[in-house]
């Protein structure tokens, strides 16, 4: 950090020139303030987020593997969180949680499908969106900001990129890209496929099946902090959101490490959504070893270009004033609780994500924190660290006076939310006995407090059913939890405590005003996109039942 530097005193003489020329050098010092590049200045933020990232197939989280050599020498230069929850299980929301600092309930971002919900006339009703992005803060406090990131659901349709002056897709494929997707949607109406062949010869990297992003969105943020450093008087937040852990596991050529060579079953790293939730439907010991050598060769892949950006960050000279924070959404599950995916359970290994914090000179080096915490801190303490106040109420805290030895817990429950819409059998190990159980429409409810994990599902006209996970002695989730309902001890202490933090969580949620309309529209083709990558159910919700899922629906009152 730069020391604060004070301006020697200044007497003037008397007379009314004096007090003229001593109130325009007040007037050149306010102004030159925040021009000047030796004022003081408030940090630099980098905040990376790499997309589907569990926390255990990192070295510095404990794998056997080698996996991530620059997180972990990020890690060994700062602090590594042990234990950092997920608000959910999928995208959207978590990013949306990871930038406001609110649980789902407050910001309302809980299904896919309230974005393109119609009303009785078919026109499109505004998605029930609140809360302020921190970059909004940061940038009304004289940040510059920006952020790259790959996938749809942080377009600004889904209401993303609120205060960054700079919010650029990159990676994109044949149908997105601004330099073809006219030209592709008009030989596709004419029905001219010799045009399209043409076209996809003349740009070849646009249209692979598995087009790796990471090193493009690096390239563009890499030049964005060029800038920047051009400019150091400005202090900017910078987002990065890295995606090619994301099925299909492809790593590139040389990050392939740990493949069995002698392998020839089915698996190339594409997931079968059609098989998930089927029951019995498990992989041979060889195919899942497969499936998760390729998913650490893509941790490893999106590792290196973190590193890449690390190192752009240093040679500027940029690292030494700026707070480094990288995380995940979400994690992913490999047929632990039946299914391989994400978007479909609250198990630990959907939830459990990492959080390394490096800042030089107030981050001691070398730190591991065993404190639960949870994404909706990231933003709460990037504020802190810039001295900036949010705009709205946040329901995360700062975790700086953890980094400072000032406190050893947060103190907090997090919650953790699911929707699903779906006709299949039970999923949870408590439920299965009840196979011929049919599920419409479910959702679940994540609580963490300590080391003590609560998993309770609810079905409509049905009361909820829980299970009970103690970390300490089971870590995965894969023993048999202890069972509940909502007669139970158990139960009825949960029940109260859901129906207290939905009233405080009601009451943060209306200081928040709308931010659904004006949104650009979710077209077709997203939607289409979606459903490729695994997302978009495809079908539909009503208007009172979107309105159920926001806020009473997400702590499902009865």
């Amino acid at each position: 950090m730069r020391e604060q530097r004070l301006a020697p005193p200044f007497q003037a003489g008397n007379g009314r020139s004096a007090h003229v020329f001593a109130a325009l050098l007040l007037a050149a010092c306010v102004l030159g303030a925040a021009c000047a590049p030796d004022a003081p200045r408030r940090p630099n933020v980098v905040l990376i987020s790499i997309d589907t990232l569990r926390a255990d197939r990192l070295s510095c989280y404990g794998h056997t593997r080698e996996t991530s050599p620059h997180l972990d020498r990020l890690a060994s230069e700062g602090a590594l969180f042990e234990f950092v929850v997920a608000p959910t299980s999928w995208t959207l929301p978590s990013h949306m949680t990871m930038l406001t600092g609110l649980p789902i309930s407050c910001h309302g971002a809980c299904d896919e499908r309230l974005w393109w919900r119609k009303d009785a006339a078919g026109a499109p009703l505004e998605p029930p969106l609140r809360g302020y992005s921190v970059a909004e803060a940061l940038q009304g406090a004289g940040y510059r900001t920006g952020g790259f990131f790959t996938f749809e659901f942080l377009e600004r349709q889904f209401g993303f990129g609120q205060g960054f002056e700079t919010w650029e897709r990159c990676g994109h494929t044949f149908e997105s890209h601004p330099e073809v997707r006219a030209e592709v949607a008009a030989l596709r109406q004419a029905g001219d496929l010799a045009g399209l062949d043409a076209l996809k010869a003349r740009h070849p990297e646009l249209f692979e099946a598995r087009r790796r992003t990471s090193g493009e969105v690096v390239d563009h943020a890499a030049a964005w902090l060029e800038q920047r450093a051009a400019a150091s008087y400005e202090p900017f937040f910078l987002f990065v959101h890295l995606f090619d852990v994301h099925d299909p596991y492809t790593p590139p050529p040389g990050f392939d490490l740990w493949s069995d060579p002698a392998y020839a079953g089915p698996v190339d790293g594409t997931i079968d959504n059609s098989r998930n939730g089927v029951v019995g439907h498990l992989p041979s010991a060889a195919d899942r070893e497969r499936m998760l050598a390729l998913y650490d060769g893509g941790v490893r892949y999106v590792d290196s270009e973190v590193g890449r950006l690390l190192a752009r960050l240093d040679a500027l000279g940029l690292d030494e004033d700026t707070l480094v924070i990288v995380t995940s959404d979400h994690g992913e599950e490999f047929w632990e609780h039946g299914d391989q995916t994400h978007h479909r359970q609250l198990y630990v290994e959907s939830l459990h994500v990492p959080l390394i914090v490096r800042w030089p000179g107030r981050v001691r080096a070398g730190q591991r924190v065993p404190a639960l915490a949870g994404l909706m801190d990231v933003a709460p303490t990037i504020a802190a660290a810039a001295s900036v106040r949010p705009l709205g109420p946040m329901v995360g805290v700062d975790l700086f006076p953890i980094l400072r030895g000032e406190q050893r817990e947060t103190g907090r429950m997090y919650l953790s939310l699911l929707h699903r819409f779906e006709r299949g059998p039970p999923r949870s190990p408590a439920q299965a006995g009840d196979a011929a159980e049919t599920i419409e429409h479910s959702h679940e409810v994540g609580l963490f407090r300590a080391r003590k994990h609560a998993i309770l599902t609810h079905c409509p006209d049905q009361d909820f059913r829980g299970e009970l996970y103690d970390l300490d002695r089971d870590p995965r989730e894969l023993g048999v939890p202890e069972v509940f309902g909502p007669d139970d001890p158990l139960g009825r202490d949960l029940s109260a405590q859901i129906a207290a933090l939905a009233a405080n969580l009601r009451s943060i949620r209306a200081r928040h005003p709308p931010r659904g309309s004006g949104l650009p529209e979710v077209t077709p083709k997203i939607r289409r996109m979606l459903a490729v990558t695994g997302y978009d159910g495809g079908s539909e919700v009503s208007s009172s039942a979107s309105e159920r899922l926001c806020l009473d629906g997400c702590l499902f009152s009865r």
